[in-house]
């Protein structure tokens, strides 16, 4: 997924050290990894794809951890493609940026639709007095392939 929104890798490190650097932390080696695997994935990931990519380096309760921190200061974003565990992606310079996915229902082929038809929804909803809005929209079906 080559999305211009997306952060790169020079900003990332840089809201983690500045986030880091305001509890007190430090950037250690696994943070650094975990990190680096996740801006390497072109699609959404998982701890466990993380995992898979870092297990002689990283145990997965540590990339658990980090993800959940990463969530919490906007480094990733969880994505809705139907998975039983938590996916991410990279997370974007614009904090209302996002995308929506189809997923398919066979083999499970992930592909990022790079526009949200929802913004008018919630640009209504917001001039009716609704608040920290947010929505999910998943697009499900059978894949050319399959």
């Amino acid at each position: 997924m080559n999305c211009d929104h997306r952060l790169t890798s020079e900003e990332a490190f840089g809201r983690l050290q500045s986030a880091l650097k305001a509890q007190g932390a430090r950037l250690t080696s696994p943070r650094k990894m975990i990190l680096e695997a996740a801006l390497k994935s072109k699609k959404p990931f998982s701890a466990e794809i993380i995992f898979q990519n870092l297990k002689e380096q990283v145990d997965l309760a540590t990339i658990y951890r980090n993800l959940t921190f990463f969530y919490e200061i906007g480094l990733v974003h969880r994505v809705d493609i139907g998975a039983e565990t938590a996916v991410y992606e990279i997370g974007s310079k614009d904090e209302q940026h996002h995308h929506h996915y189809f997923v398919c229902k066979t083999c499970g082929k992930t592909e990022a639709l790079e526009s949200c038809s929802m913004v008018a929804v919630e640009a209504g909803l917001k001039k009716k007095g609704y608040r920290n809005l947010s929505h999910r929209l998943e697009f499900t079906g059978l894949c050319s392939a399959c």
